[in-house]
């Protein structure tokens, strides 16, 4: 069934860590206390530029002491979910915000290490990653859901699904229906001079497998670029398979036993009615230099019910000629 939307809500948040210019709509979206002591678009103190993002500029990987989000204990904040994914050099990172069509959303997201009894749903870089999801973040059972976690009927924040009019090079071929539950990190970011693209890893679980496969209307997470390099600057999701499928239980990755994932003790499990991707990663290229906006979003769709979530960690400037495309990862 499919509900549809009333109204809508938006919930901007402070990022105390990075520098941040005020919201359009003059609401305080953002703020504009941090500053990088050495100036050099770095988290460390060495004077160096990196582009690996690893807290220095050889291209290999620290000791966690040296990670940005080192130490951090979670933490909600658009600053907090940007720093434990490696989103930490000021001069890189321009800005970021939260959105959601929920009352009360501060519950489904959060900056976590691990979830559940599995060595699968544990951070891949540092000291935490942060998940993003349409229900409490550390449900015991998302498939128990009755669409009123976030303090409303179930019915009231229901909207448009944000479905991008791109996905990848060509214009999107998927359906939107009506969504609620929408939870978004929207980042500002400028590439490092030497920069030739990104990656970010990923994985996508959802109470929607395996009863809802091949429904046609699914909860869904999109990674949406904002690029004037990319279709004109068009909203453009850049996260999907190689049959451009979008990232939803229909998707390629999802549960299939070429990577599989053990997902125990989380409720997303399939034991539990439930089911992920797996850890994949996107990347994309971009222009040294160059100006963009990433969202991370993630919906229900057709309901308000059968939650998802999204986990996301490990962000990294590529100094090398980069492909475009997701795939899977240990």
């Amino acid at each position: 069934m499919i509900w549809l939307k009333t109204t809508t809500f938006a919930l901007c948040l402070l990022a105390p860590c990075l520098a941040f210019p005020a919201c359009e709509d003059g609401s305080e979206r953002f703020d504009d206390d941090g500053s990088d002591s050495d100036s050099d678009s770095d988290s460390d103190s060495d004077s160096d530029t990196d582009v690996d993002s690893d807290s220095d500029s050889d291209g290999d990987v620290d000791t966690e002491n040296n990670y940005c989000d080192c130490p951090q204990v979670g933490g909600a904040s658009a600053g907090d979910l940007a720093k434990s994914a490696n989103f930490c050099d000021n001069e890189t990172t321009v800005s970021t915000s939260l959105y959601s069509t929920s009352p009360s959303p501060q519950s489904g997201r959060d900056s976590i290490e691990s979830m559940g009894t599995n060595d699968c749903l544990v951070k891949k870089h540092g000291c935490e990653m942060f998940a993003l999801s349409t229900g409490p973040v550390g449900q015991e059972d998302p498939n128990s859901a009755t669409g009123t976690e976030f303090g409303s009927d179930g019915m009231a924040y229901v909207e448009n699904d944000p479905l991008p009019p791109y996905q990848g090079y060509d214009p999107t071929s998927s359906s939107a229906y009506a969504s609620c539950d929408v939870n978004q990190l929207r980042l500002s970011l400028h590439a490092p001079d030497n920069a030739e693209g990104f990656s970010f890893d990923f994985l996508f679980a959802s109470a929607e497998y395996p009863e809802w496969v091949d429904m046609g209307y699914n909860d869904a997470f999109y990674a949406i670029m904002e690029y004037e390099g990319l279709n004109g600057g068009q909203p453009t999701n850049i996260s999907f398979d190689d049959n451009e499928n979008e990232v939803e239980v229909d998707v390629n990755f999802f549960e299939n036993p070429t990577h599989p994932c053990n997902e125990a003790g989380s409720g997303w499990e399939p034991g539990a009615d439930s089911g992920s991707t797996g850890w994949l990663r996107t990347s994309w290229p971009v222009a040294g230099g160059a100006s963009f906006d990433l969202t991370f979003s993630i919906h229900d769709e057709g309901d308000c019910v059968w939650d998802s979530i999204v986990f996301i960690d490990n962000f990294q400037w590529l100094g090398d000629p980069v492909e475009g495309g997701t795939t899977p990862i240990e």
